[in-house]
């Protein structure tokens, strides 16, 4: 780690990202679970790792564990009532930069547009242009729900998703009752009529949305 430091500084180099990158030519890589079982830990740190790599874990019987922890999401009342006010805040910074710099907002779309479209999601295309940097590698691996594309209409898909999220929760602490992600899925489409393919690009979404309005 000093030694990194050191040529940080020599060179002007983060040290984080030099280590980031000097893993794709590593032989052995020693790391904590996260970094191998996190879908977004092991999306930045772990995707080019090669296809025939050996993987050894260490204490073992400490995998389901980490991969509860990380496939899971704990949220109560207030956590949602937060997100609620913090979808409305987003909400007034989109409309206040609608009224200020349309066309700021209008190069974030033509960006998404033109990252799906180089990356053959929109025109056809080839797997070769799918590493198009103007977006994250999880959006291009599929086109991001026409539905989203905009961010008034990512916000109010946001505003429509906790406020179901408030309402199922009441539903399940006065029934003591629970339900697995597949029926969470379908019920959740069934009542508000969301496209739940859009779920798994909220993430990257809401990432894009906010460097655009900073």
């Amino acid at each position: 780690l000093d030694d990194l430091k050191d040529l940080g500084r020599e060179k002007g180099w983060c040290p984080y990202f030099l280590a980031r990158h000097v893993i794709n030519h590593a032989k052995v890589l020693v790391y904590n679970y996260q970094y191998m079982l996190d879908p977004k830990v092991a999306g930045m740190v772990s995707r080019e790792l090669e296809a025939e790599s050996i993987v050894v874990f260490d204490e073992a019987h400490n995998i389901d564990n980490v991969c509860i922890e990380a496939l899971s999401v704990a949220m109560d009342q207030q956590a949602l009532e937060q997100s609620e006010a913090s979808v409305k805040e987003l909400g007034n910074r989109v409309r206040e930069m609608k009224r200020k710099d349309q066309e700021r907002l209008n190069r974030e779309y033509q960006q998404l547009v033109s990252g799906l479209s180089a990356g053959g999601m929109l025109n056809g295309g080839s797997d070769q242009s799918l590493a198009h940097p103007a977006l994250p590698a999880d959006v291009l691996a599929e086109a991001v729900p026409g539905n989203i594309r905009k961010a008034e209409h990512f916000v109010s898909f946001l505003g429509v998703l906790v406020q179901y999220l408030r309402q199922r929760l009441r539903a399940l602490q006065a029934d003591a009752d629970s339900e697995t992600p597949s029926a969470f899925i379908l019920r959740l489409t069934e009542k508000t009529q969301l496209d739940a393919r859009a779920l798994r690009f909220c993430y990257s979404r809401l990432n894009s949305l906010l460097r655009t309005l900073e």
